[in-house]
């Protein structure tokens, strides 16, 4: 068992979005990944992994394969390991995604 204390991993800098890991292990990882506005993370893959995300607060475009999909605090996503994901904070307020991505067989 391991267990962290995930408000930890709220941390924002001013020049790029942040990725804070939470637990790690070899088939899966819990992460944080916070946005001030007009942050974003270019679109990419995860082969062999899926990939959850939990909008813990703020909003945004995520960006889908060639889709656009407006996402707020309260929604849960579930990206294929083919899909190509991206995301913009569009808000006036930072945002944070909760992920979880886990290694398929």
């Amino acid at each position: 068992m391991e267990k962290q204390q995930g408000t930890i991993a709220k941390q924002f800098d001013e020049n790029r979005f942040t990725k804070i890991d939470i637990i790690k292990n070899r088939r899966s990882s819990a992460f944080y990944l916070n946005f001030l506005p007009e942050q974003h993370m270019k679109p990419h893959t995860h082969p062999g992994r899926e990939l959850y995300l939990h909008v813990m607060e703020g909003n945004g475009t995520l960006f889908i394969d060639d889709e656009t999909v407006e996402i707020e605090a309260g929604d849960v996503i579930f990206c294929d390991p083919e899909e190509k994901i991206g995301f913009t904070n569009r808000g006036t307020v930072p945002a944070t995604i909760y992920g979880v991505m886990t290694k398929i067989d």
